[in-house]
Protein backbone atom coordinates (compact mmCIF):
# COMPACT_ATOMS: atom_id res chain seq x y z
CA UNK A 1 0.00 0.00 0.00
CA UNK A 2 2.81 2.22 0.83
CA UNK A 3 4.42 1.51 -2.72
CA UNK A 4 1.40 2.29 -4.05
CA UNK A 5 0.76 5.85 -2.21
CA UNK A 6 4.64 6.79 -3.39
CA UNK A 7 3.99 5.84 -6.72
CA UNK A 8 0.57 7.81 -6.96
CA UNK A 9 2.24 10.98 -5.27
CA UNK A 10 4.97 10.98 -7.81
CA UNK A 11 3.03 10.61 -10.73
CA UNK A 12 1.07 13.40 -9.87
CA UNK A 13 3.71 15.51 -8.89
CA UNK A 14 5.44 14.16 -12.41
CA UNK A 15 2.11 15.81 -14.24
CA UNK A 16 1.68 18.51 -12.47
CA UNK A 17 5.50 19.27 -13.96
CA UNK A 18 4.82 18.33 -16.84
CA UNK A 19 1.27 20.56 -17.25
CA UNK A 20 3.63 23.47 -16.15
CA UNK A 21 6.53 23.26 -18.55
CA UNK A 22 4.07 22.40 -21.46
CA UNK A 23 2.03 25.73 -20.52
CA UNK A 24 5.46 27.79 -20.22
CA UNK A 25 6.36 26.15 -23.79
CA UNK A 26 2.64 27.01 -24.99
CA UNK A 27 2.35 30.49 -24.01
CA UNK A 28 2.81 33.55 -26.11
CA UNK A 29 4.88 36.12 -25.73
CA UNK A 30 3.41 39.47 -24.92
CA UNK A 31 3.68 42.16 -27.96
CA UNK A 32 5.86 44.57 -25.49
CA UNK A 33 8.75 42.47 -25.23
CA UNK A 34 9.36 42.71 -28.84
CA UNK A 35 9.25 46.28 -28.79
CA UNK A 36 12.00 49.01 -28.39
CA UNK A 37 12.03 50.70 -25.32
CA UNK A 38 12.76 54.19 -27.10
CA UNK A 39 10.32 55.77 -29.18
CA UNK A 40 10.59 54.59 -33.06
CA UNK A 41 11.02 58.43 -33.90
CA UNK A 42 8.78 57.82 -36.65
CA UNK A 43 5.19 58.08 -37.67
CA UNK A 44 2.94 58.30 -40.76
CA UNK A 45 1.79 61.50 -42.94
CA UNK A 46 -1.71 62.02 -42.54
CA UNK A 47 -2.14 64.57 -44.74
CA UNK A 48 -0.53 67.03 -46.94
CA UNK A 49 -2.48 70.57 -46.97
CA UNK A 50 -1.38 73.12 -50.13
CA UNK A 51 -1.19 77.10 -49.01
CA UNK A 52 -0.36 79.80 -50.93
CA UNK A 53 2.97 80.00 -49.51
CA UNK A 54 4.34 76.49 -48.61
CA UNK A 55 2.48 72.65 -48.52
CA UNK A 56 2.22 71.50 -45.03
CA UNK A 57 2.60 68.35 -44.15
CA UNK A 58 0.80 66.61 -41.09
CA UNK A 59 2.02 63.68 -39.13
CA UNK A 60 0.30 61.23 -37.24
CA UNK A 61 2.82 61.51 -34.52
CA UNK A 62 4.14 64.28 -31.95
CA UNK A 63 6.00 64.85 -28.72
CA UNK A 64 5.22 61.26 -28.06
CA UNK A 65 7.12 60.02 -30.83
CA UNK A 66 10.03 62.23 -29.86
CA UNK A 67 9.36 64.51 -33.06
CA UNK A 68 9.94 68.13 -31.91
CA UNK A 69 10.34 71.57 -33.09
CA UNK A 70 13.03 72.35 -35.47
CA UNK A 71 14.09 68.87 -36.07
CA UNK A 72 14.59 67.45 -40.02
CA UNK A 73 12.35 64.49 -40.74
CA UNK A 74 13.48 62.15 -43.40
CA UNK A 75 10.27 61.14 -45.98
CA UNK A 76 10.15 57.50 -47.29
CA UNK A 77 7.91 55.31 -48.90
CA UNK A 78 8.64 51.61 -48.68
CA UNK A 79 12.46 51.38 -49.11
CA UNK A 80 12.41 54.63 -51.15
CA UNK A 81 13.35 58.01 -49.72
CA UNK A 82 10.89 60.81 -51.23
CA UNK A 83 12.40 63.99 -49.33
CA UNK A 84 12.64 66.33 -46.15
CA UNK A 85 10.45 67.90 -43.72
CA UNK A 86 11.36 70.43 -41.30
CA UNK A 87 9.06 69.95 -38.08
CA UNK A 88 7.05 73.79 -37.46
CA UNK A 89 4.62 72.58 -35.24
CA UNK A 90 4.91 69.80 -32.42
CA UNK A 91 1.80 68.45 -30.20
CA UNK A 92 1.75 65.01 -28.29
CA UNK A 93 0.12 62.91 -31.20
CA UNK A 94 0.03 65.35 -34.12
CA UNK A 95 2.84 67.49 -35.92
CA UNK A 96 3.64 68.93 -38.76
CA UNK A 97 6.21 70.52 -41.20
CA UNK A 98 7.42 71.70 -44.25
CA UNK A 99 9.31 70.37 -46.90
CA UNK A 100 12.97 71.09 -47.40
CA UNK A 101 13.77 68.91 -50.16
CA UNK A 102 12.29 66.59 -52.40
CA UNK A 103 13.06 63.79 -54.58
CA UNK A 104 12.65 65.04 -58.90
CA UNK A 105 9.13 63.79 -59.49
CA UNK A 106 8.50 63.00 -56.38
CA UNK A 107 5.21 64.02 -54.08
CA UNK A 108 4.57 63.07 -50.31
CA UNK A 109 1.46 61.69 -49.84
CA UNK A 110 -0.43 60.01 -46.78
CA UNK A 111 0.78 56.97 -45.43
CA UNK A 112 4.16 57.70 -46.43
CA UNK A 113 6.46 57.66 -43.07
CA UNK A 114 8.71 60.29 -41.27
CA UNK A 115 11.38 59.38 -39.61
CA UNK A 116 13.60 61.79 -37.63
CA UNK A 117 16.90 62.53 -39.57
CA UNK A 118 20.12 61.36 -36.87
CA UNK A 119 23.67 61.76 -37.76
CA UNK A 120 25.97 58.66 -37.35
CA UNK A 121 29.42 58.55 -35.63
CA UNK A 122 31.31 56.02 -36.92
Amino acid sequence: MQLFRTLTSSLSWFLVGAMLIGSAVCGEVPAFVKESLYSPNAAPVAEVVPTLAADVVLIDGGLKQGIRLGMVCRVTRGPLSIGELIIIESRSDRSAGLILELVEDSTIQAGDIARIKTLQNS
